[in-house]
C-alpha cells in the first residue's frame, strides 16, 4: 500500500487530540445529566399547567389559557417564545411519562438528546400502551450507533410493536396532509407539504420529467439560421434544483385549482379567486436602486413578521401596487409618528399597522395583518379608542390576556409593559421603522402639527 498520501500526525497532534477526545467523552454525561434535568423541569411545568386546568371550568378555552400561561412563564426567562416553550413541555412530559428507559441511557450520557428526539418521533406512531416495550428496546438499540443509522431500525421496529396495520394507519395520517413555510436567510423561505407518500413523490417526479424537458431542449441545436441565437436572449445556466424550483412557482402561481367546486365555463371559481395580503416595509434607497451596499441597514426591504426580502422583489412589489403610502417619523429617535397616503389621510388602524408591524406580546412576530387591534385598557371599563390605548395582538396572546393573568399596560410611545403570573415583567418596544424621511438638510422638523417630538404619553387610565 502506498503511505505516501496518508495524512500524517505529530506525536504532540496526537496527545493533544487524545486531550479533546477525553474531555468529549468525559463531558457526553455531563451534558446528557444537564439536559435531562432540564426536561424533567419542564415536565415539571407541565404537570402544573395539568393541575391547574382540572380546577378550571370544563370549557377547553380555559384549559389551554393555562397552558399557554405557564408556557410564557417559562419563555420569559429562557429568551424564546411561548409557543417554542409549549411544544418543549409537550416533548418533556412525553419523555418523562412514556420513554423512562430513553431517559435513564441519555442521563447516564449512554446516547445524545439526537437519540431521545429519533426514539421520541419514532414511538409516537404507537398507542400508549405500546410504548414501554419499545422504549425499552429503543433505548438499548441506540446505545453505539449513531443516530443516522439507527432511525430506521427504530423505524421499523415502531411498526412491529403496532397492533394496528400500516394500511389503516395511513387511511388517518392522511388527514394530517398540510403545506407549511418556513423562513430562511438571505430573503428565502422553505415551502414544505406534508403529503401522502404516492402523491409527494409523483410531483417530484414530475418535477423531474418537466426540468429534464426544459433541459433537453436548451441543449439541442436550433435550426433557425445565422440570426437565431440573436433573438435568443441570454443562454438558460439554471442547475436542475433551479428549474424544478421555478416550474413549481409557475404551476401553483398561475394555474386555475381544478378540483375548486365552485370553477365554470366562464373563468376561476372561488379558490382560484383568492390573492395573499402580506405587508411590506419598503426603504427609500431600495425603491430608488441605491442597494449595491449589503453593509447598509437602510437598503433591506422586510416581509413583516416572516423575514427580509431581496431589493428586487421589492421593486416589483412596489410597482405593482395602485396606492403608496408613507412613515413619516421623527427625525431622531425614529419614532412613528402618522402615515399618509398619495391619495387620503392615514387611518388609526394603518398608523397601528406601520408602528407594531407583528402581534406585541414579547417573542411574537405573526404579522399585524394577521393580528387583532385590542383595547390595552379595556374598552368596557372606559379604555378610549386611541392609538396609546391600542396595538396588535394575535388571536393566541389576545386570549391570553383576556382569560389568564397576564397584564399589560402602555408606558408611550408604543412600549408596551407585560407582568406575567408570578410577576416578573417584560418590557416590549415597537419595532424601529425602516425607512426614515429626514428633513431637507437636518433642519426644521417634519410638519406633523406636534413639532417633530413623538406623540404625548397617555394618561394613565
Amino acid at each position: 500500500m502506498n503511505t505516501s498520501r496518508l495524512i500524517e500526525f505529530s506525536d504532540e497532534d496526537l496527545a493533544e487530540l487524545d486531550e479533546v477526545a477525553q474531555y468529549a467523552e468525559a463531558m457526553t454525561p455531563a451534558l446528557g445529566a444537564m439536559e435531562v434535568g432540564n426536561v424533567r423541569n419542564q415536565a415539571r411545568a407541565g404537570a402544573i399547567a395539568e393541575r391547574v386546568s382540572r380546577r378550571q371550568s370544563a370549557s377547553v378555552r380555559s384549559q389551554e389559557m393555562v397552558y399557554r400561561s405557564v408556557a410564557a412563564e417559562l419563555a420569559g426567562v429562557t429568551f424564546t417564545t411561548d409557543r417554542s416553550m409549549q411544544a418543549q413541555i409537550t416533548q418533556a412530559v412525553e419523555w418523562v411519562e412514556c420513554y423512562p428507559a430513553t431517559l435513564a441511557a441519555w442521563e447516564a450520557g449512554r446516547i445524545t438528546r439526537g437519540h431521545a428526539t429519533a426514539v421520541l418521533r419514532c414511538g409516537t406512531v404507537l398507542p400508549r400502551d405500546a410504548r414501554a416495550e419499545f422504549d425499552a428496546q429503543a433505548a438499548e438499540m441506540c446505545v453505539g450507533q449513531s443516530v443516522g443509522r439507527v432511525k430506521d431500525r427504530l423505524d421499523h421496529l415502531a411498526q412491529e410493536l403496532h397492533p394496528r396495520t400500516l394500511a389503516e394507519r395511513h387511511k388517518e395520517a392522511r388527514e394530517e396532509r398540510r403545506v407549511s413555510v418556513t423562513p430562511l436567510r438571505d430573503g428565502m423561505s422553505e415551502l414544505v407539504a406534508t403529503l401522502p407518500t404516492l402523491l409527494a413523490e409523483g410531483i417530484s417526479d414530475r418535477l423531474n420529467e418537466q426540468a429534464s424537458s426544459v433541459i433537453d431542449a436548451r441543449n439541442t441545436p436550433r435550426d433557425g439560421g445565422a440570426g437565431a441565437d440573436e433573438d435568443a436572449g441570454e443562454p438558460d445556466c439554471r442547475t436542475r434544483d433551479q428549474i424544478r424550483a421555478d416550474i413549481l412557482c409557475d404551476m401553483l402561481l398561475s394555474a386555475s385549482p381544478l378540483v375548486d367546486p365552485t370553477v365554470d365555463g366562464d373563468g376561476n371559481g372561488t379558490l382560484g379567486m383568492i390573492r395573499a395580503k402580506v405587508q411590506v416595509v419598503v426603504p427609500a434607497l431600495t425603491l430608488l436602486g441605491r442597494d449595491d451596499d449589503p453593509a447598509n441597514d437602510a437598503t433591506t426591504a422586510d416581509l413583516v413578521g416572516s423575514a427580509p426580502i431581496d431589493p428586487a422583489t421589492a421593486r416589483a412589489l412596489a410597482g405593482a401596487v395602485a396606492t403608496w403610502e408613507r412613515l413619516v417619523v421623527h427625525p431622531v429617535s425614529g419614532q412613528v409618528l402618522f402615515t399618509d397616503s398619495y391619495r387620503r389621510t392615514a387611518s388609526m388602524a394603518r398608523f397601528l399597522n406601520a408602528r407594531d408591524r407583528h402581534c406585541r406580546f414579547p417573542g411574537c412576530r405573526r404579522p399585524a395583518v394577521r393580528c387583532e387591534l385590542d383595547h390595552t385598557f379595556d374598552w368596557a371599563q372606559g379604555g378610549p379608542t386611541d392609538v396609546r390605548n391600542l396595538c396588535h395582538l394575535c388571536q393566541r396572546h389576545h386570549s391570553m390576556k383576556q382569560f389568564t393573568s397576564w397584564g399589560v399596560r402602555q408606558l408611550g410611545g408604543g412600549v408596551l409593559e407585560w407582568t406575567s403570573p408570578t410577576g416578573r415583567v417584560y418590557i416590549d418596544h415597537p419595532p424601529a421603522p425602516l425607512v426614515r424621511f429626514m428633513p431637507s438638510g437636518g433642519g426644521a422638523p417634519p410638519p406633523d402639527g406636534n413639532g417633530g417630538a413623538p406623540p404625548p404619553d397617555p394618561a394613565p387610565f
